[in-house]
């Protein structure tokens, strides 16, 4: 009997293992995404839906590009990810179209034999692009692709997917508009890639770029997008592409699906797609909050309450590619959570204060001007840097040629970068009594159509070399830049030592024909310092200010995100380190261990040998003689 219990106990354990580990992943719904914001932030919502529904998820967000993810679902790895149908036709080897609706329907009798189906499409078109910044298409010449034919060297900047398409990339569009002589950047897809193909339009090392059309950067950037005037790319209509045997087996995942068809526009991709690749919010917190607006989920649902990482930059802070690479790199440090930037006066007094856990600074906000100098306030420490930036200091044409003949100089507001180095450069050259600082929250255009009216000099901006905006502005042939050499040649940078000579090269900005000598700063991310920094102990001299409620970034987190922006410049050795930074110095001690009972036992060792040598080299007593009546007998070896 109590065999038969034993071996029925032995089937029905061994029944429920082969059942836990045969029937788990059936009974789960598998999202992927591409690797760009668009495709993840709707594979969220897919995933979001179906949990908040009672469907076990299992993300695989993101999987991989399209030729990729399409396989993965066609050898059952994944169950669902977001597709468009004419990427679909392009990749089952059909012609694009421009008709969104038969487009679809193709798309389905082809993967129906191949047990897949698109579900309701989720109510937005986005196609390709192609952009260039507004002033290299007019200086061009060019509104639509075909104004492209016929202009050799013009260079593109592209992400590998769209080099890779069989039948709606690069290669194919160059040849439909006779598009010949170009060369070609290529990076990586994904928002890193989407960066590096604004930066290359912006700084004009490209000149027309491959976006989407719903992206964010476009608006952000004043991108122009080419008009597709021979149609070359078909509609991108986006919808679930999912195995027809997980709608079969999930119990509600149809109505899932059919719940998430035409709830987005074009108009509402951009901002969602805005907030993942420019305010570097996750795909998940930006899916759970649009879902909630539309009342798809409740709130509280999905990603909405990830933590929030309070980011700090200057007053003077923008919208640029530096600073959203570097929250990017920063979410990913603090992986699951999200990043909240706000400006401050004193962004590292914010951090000292508990108020932020990481600043985007230049060099000089570490430093206070004094009677005597700068002097360390030894608050943060830098562990990554993004970049540079470098005086403008811009005049009328007919404007001085040097900031010593000027009174007043408008600059940003109070605690701005700006302001900053512009208080110093004015200290160090004994300018301070002489020349008038006009603090201003305006932007720099509105500032430079004041001094048009002459209510200043010269407008004076910390900023990248080739900044668009100044770009556009120098443009009109209406200012100039003044050279700085009175301060880079006066031997300044002994006490103010963050503050590095620089050369703006000629051809930098429109009518700049010459080369301008300036100063820069570095541009770096920053951590509460572990402890207060004491007076000289870093730069010119620091002044140690305590706060036990700033919390240090971990090395482990510094590492992450140094790894998320890759390859970096040295921080500036006037500027404090992080810790996890510093080389640590292993000091050896050679000197022997003492031990009482070791110590008596080698100076005995040594004492007997000593008393043995001295007994084998000691001498015979001189004229010595054997007793009389003494006698040896070698045989016997006695008297």
């Amino acid at each position: 009997m109590m065999k038969s219990i034993m071996k029925f106990s032995a089937l029905a354990l061994l029944a429920s293992l082969l059942a836990a580990c045969g029937g788990g992943d059936s009974k789960s719904l598998r999202v992927g995404a591409k690797p760009f914001a668009e495709s993840m932030i709707l594979a969220e919502m897919i995933a979001q839906m179906a949990e908040a529904e009672g469907i076990p998820v299992e993300r695989s967000i993101p999987f991989g590009t399209t030729q990729k993810i399409m396989e993965a679902v066609k050898q059952d790895v994944l169950d669902v990810y977001p597709e468009y149908n004419g990427t679909s036709l392009i990749f089952l080897g059909q012609a694009p179209t421009s008709d969104g609706d038969a487009s679809t329907a193709t798309v389905q009798s082809l993967f129906k034999p191949l047990g897949l189906e698109m579900t309701s499409k989720f109510g937005f078109s986005n196609d390709y692009v192609m952009v260039m910044t507004r002033d290299r298409a007019s200086e061009l010449g060019v509104s639509k692709i075909s104004d492209l034919a016929g202009r050799s060297g013009v260079t593109f900047a592209v992400d590998d997917d769209f080099t890779q398409r069989p039948a709606d990339g690069l290669q194919q569009m160059n040849r439909r508009y006779g598009i010949t002589g170009s060369s070609t950047i290529e990076f990586e897809v994904g928002t890193e890639g989407k960066d590096q193909i604004v930066s290359a339009l912006l700084d004009g090392s490209a000149d027309v770029g491959e976006l989407f059309g719903t992206d964010g950067q476009i608006a952000e950037y004043d991108l122009v997008v080419l008009e597709d005037d021979l149609g070359f790319f078909p509609v991108y209509q986006v919808a679930p592409l999912v195995r027809s045997d997980a709608l079969a087996n999930l119990k509600g995942l149809r109505e899932v699906l059919e719940k998430l068809g035409g709830s987005i526009t074009a108009a509402d991709m951009q901002a969602l797609n805005k907030a993942v690749d420019l305010d570097a919010q996750s795909a998940a917190t930006v899916a759970a909050g649009f879902l909630f607006s539309k009342g798809l989920l409740p709130e509280g649902a999905g990603g909405s309450t990830a933590a929030k990482i309070a980011v700090v930059g200057d007053a003077g802070i923008g919208r640029n590619i530096d600073t959203a690479r570097a929250l990017r790199a920063v979410r990913a440090g603090f992986a699951g959570s999200d990043l909240q930037l706000s400006a401050s006066a004193g962004p590292l007094e914010s951090l000292a204060a508990g108020e932020s856990r990481v600043a985007i600074v230049g060099a000089e906000s570490f430093f206070a001007l004094g009677d005597d100098g700068p002097a360390g306030k030894g608050l943060a420490e830098a562990f990554a840097v993004l970049g540079y930036k470098t005086a403008h200091l811009i005049t009328l044409g007919n404007g001085s040629d040097s900031i010593t003949a000027m009174s007043k100089v408008s600059t940003g507001p109070q605690g701005s970068g700006s302001a900053q180095v512009l208080d110093m450069l004015l200290a160090s050259l004994g300018l301070a009594d002489s020349v008038e600082v006009i603090n201003s929250d305006d932007p720099v255009r509105a500032q430079l159509l004041a001094m048009k009216s002459g209510q200043h000099d010269a407008v004076f901006v910390m900023a990248p070399q080739g900044e668009r905006s100044i770009g556009s502005l120098m443009r009109s042939g209406l200012y100039k830049l003044v050279d700085l050499s009175e301060w880079a040649a006066g031997g300044h940078t002994a006490r103010f030592s963050f503050i590095r000579p620089a050369t703006i090269p000629g051809g930098s900005y429109p009518s700049q024909g010459n080369a301008v000598t300036s100063v820069s700063t570095q541009l770096v991310l920053a951590s509460p310092a572990k402890t207060a920094q004491t007076a000289g102990e870093v730069g010119p001299g620091t002044a140690g200010i305590d706060s036990s409620a700033a919390i240090p970034v971990s090395a482990s987190t510094v590492e992450s995100i140094r790894a998320a922006l890759g390859e970096t410049d040295v921080i500036d050795p006037a500027i404090p380190v992080h810790g996890s930074l510093v080389p640590e110095i292993t000091v050896v001690d050679k000197s022997l261990p003492f031990a009482a009972d070791i110590s008596i036992l080698n100076i005995l060792m040594i004492l007997f040998t000593v008393w043995v040598g001295w007994m084998i080299f000691l001498p015979s007593p001189p004229n010595f003689k054997m007793p009389e009546g003494y006698e040896t007998d070698p045989e016997s070896g006695g008297k």
